[in-house]
């Protein structure tokens, strides 16, 4: 809980208890009806994994490219956040979280202002994250066999599909969202418009190139989402679709911008426990995703697996000296991971350092062996909340 001081010169250091999710210590300026918060956290990892390079398609043996790694990243973000409230309880607020990663390069995080009614109904503008329709706990380290990803598809890779494409933070896209609260059900409609071609991570969507005319048009992804929250329970779905026909098109003239994502989750958080129950499904071009989650968190150790099935119906046939970047058919990518958090290290309050592994594998259903694809991998995450 925050504590109310004037403005007239008192600073007030709120530590926030830490959770999987932001919370951090913060110095809050606030009076009766405006509040101006200052924080952020140092989040560095020292990594070691077995993986393969990513280039090359994966449903091939001789083109998987195995490798150990040992890196460190991280980064240091900080967080600036205002709100301002009118005698009605009509409010304005503000969230914006430059990054400074330990690489040199700088970015962003959150950046949107929100405006909202006494009727909690709210809108926001900017860049964001919408709701998690797929959480994964304590994700501390989770990879995936094939060098997938929930929110990039990438050629001859595979797929783990998780109700994100359109969830926000979405490169160069705007971010339009309103929502409304009553009771113990939330409803919000999101939208994610602008150039989405960075969802394809290859010049490629089953072997056939992508936009070659560069005739590529923004797309607009509408998001809904209810969810409905009686006590420690929440039970949530939504939908992620496309309005824009033709928005990216492959050499065929094929439009695999048309691609529609179901989500649905059933989460328990109360005491030591927090558990997580989440279901995807994606129908996209001639390719359909279907992802289960589970994952649980008690005392600081969680455990968690993901199944995701794709079925490819159709690739580019083979001519000549041409690359082979997908094969049809159908594969399962299964994938456990584990982390443990210790918290207030050297009985430094918000210094934390969690442990977390994972380990996933790929099966193809016509092919007899992808061990070379198989992935794992260990990190030590220090996190500090300032």
């Amino acid at each position: 809980m925050y504590q109310r001081l004037s403005l007239r010169g008192f600073l007030v250091v709120s530590a926030t208890a830490f959770s999987s999710t932001s919370s951090m210590a913060q110095i809050v300026y606030e009076d009766e009806s405006q509040k101006l918060t200052f924080g952020g956290d140092v989040e560095l990892d020292i990594n070691a994994q077995n993986t393969h390079s990513g280039e090359n398609p994966i449903f091939f043996e001789g083109d998987i490219d195995r490798g150990d790694e040992f890196d460190q990243t991280g980064r240091i973000l900080l967080d600036v956040s205002g709100e301002r409230r009118s005698p009605t309880n009509n409010y304005a607020r503000f969230k914006v979280q430059p990054l400074i990663q330990t690489n040199g390069d700088f970015g962003v995080d959150d950046a949107w202002l929100a405006i909202g009614s006494s009727q909690n109904l709210e809108i926001k503008i900017g860049r964001f994250e919408a709701f998690d329709l797929f959480p994964l706990g304590q994700d501390v380290f989770v990879g995936f066999s094939g060098d997938t990803s929930d929110s990039l598809y990438r050629d001859g890779q595979g797929y783990v599909y998780q109700a994100k494409e359109g969830r926000g933070r979405g490169g160069d896209s705007g971010q339009v969202m309103v929502s409304k609260r009553s009771g113990n059900l939330y409803g919000e409609v999101s939208t994610l418009f602008g150039d989405r071609t960075d969802l394809f991570d290859t010049d490629t969507y089953h072997g056939y190139r992508i936009d070659p005319d560069g005739e590529v048009k923004d797309s607009f992804i509408v998001r809904p989402v209810i969810a409905w929250s009686p006590g420690p329970w929440t039970l949530a779905a939504g939908l992620e679709a496309n309005l824009v026909n033709d928005a990216v098109v492959d050499e065929r003239g094929a439009d695999i911008s048309n691609r529609t994502g179901y989500g649905t989750r059933l989460s328990y958080n109360q005491g030591d426990w927090q558990l997580n129950t989440n279901l995807a499904y994606l129908d996209a071009y001639e390719e359909t995703n279907l992802t289960l989650g589970f994952n649980a968190l008690w005392r600081g150790f969680g455990v968690g697996y993901i199944h995701a099935r794709n079925e490819i119906d159709d690739v580019k046939p083979i001519n000549g000296e041409e690359v082979v970047f997908s094969t049809p058919g159908r594969y399962d990518i299964d994938t456990l991971y584990t982390s443990y958090h210790f918290a207030d290290v050297l009985n430094i309050e918000d210094l934390s350092i969690y442990l977390g592994a994972y380990f996933g594998r790929i099966d193809h259903h016509q092919i007899d062996n992808l061990d070379d694809a198989d992935r794992y991998g260990g990190r030590m995450r220090f996190k500090y909340l300032f």
